[in-house]
């Protein structure tokens, strides 16, 4: 803790200075060793107690490259985000229609009503905004759940893909008489 060190024996005089005695200096000594053994141990402890975030990652499964998997044109369904970050849906050749971002839990829920191995491509501009894609696999996701409830033995399956030069002409000649 703390010290006092007195000094031992008689202090040293000045000839010339009289009957006055000096002021003995008193010497304190403080041991910091509690100090920092308290400091070291709420160190530990904020660390040990502490709730660190984890980090948000949305785990995706790529395919291997040399083997494609089929997939029937009558069940893809294609979801595009354009670099307006306007959002277009088609099933299988038809011309994209725009699809407000509100209503695409309901179209996905009617598409996997009427096609029970539906499989869903979602193109992104790379031009879009990224919280863009993430918002469109989070409403599959939310949909995924609503049909497992239904039927226990669903797994919804959809693939990322990047925006072609096909889908930009598509979009500019769709563009041409509607917007969402």
């Amino acid at each position: 803790m703390a010290g006092v060190d007195v000094g031992g024996g008689a202090p040293r005089q000045k000839k010339g200075k009289g009957l006055r005695r000096p002021k003995r200096r008193i010497a304190i000594r403080i041991d910091m060793t509690p100090m920092v053994d308290i400091a070291f141990l709420l160190l530990i402890f904020y660390m040990v107690t502490t709730v660190f975030s984890q980090p948000q990652a949305m785990e995706v499964n790529l395919p291997p490259t040399d083997n494609p998997v089929p997939v029937a044109e009558s069940r893809l369904l294609t979801l595009r985000i354009d670099s307006d970050e306007n959002l277009w849906w088609n099933m299988a050749r038809e011309t994209p229609q725009p699809i407000l971002f509100d209503s695409l839990r309901g179209l996905l829920l009617e598409w996997n009503a009427k096609q029970p191995k539906l499989v869903t491509l979602v193109k992104i501009d790379k031009d879009a905004r990224y919280f863009k894609m993430v918002d469109v696999i989070d409403e599959i996701q939310i949909v995924e759940k609503q049909i497992k409830e239904r039927r226990s033995n669903f797994s919804y399956r959809f693939s990322l893909s990047p925006f072609s030069e096909f889908d930009k002409r598509q979009m500019a000649e769709v563009r041409g008489g509607a917007s969402p």
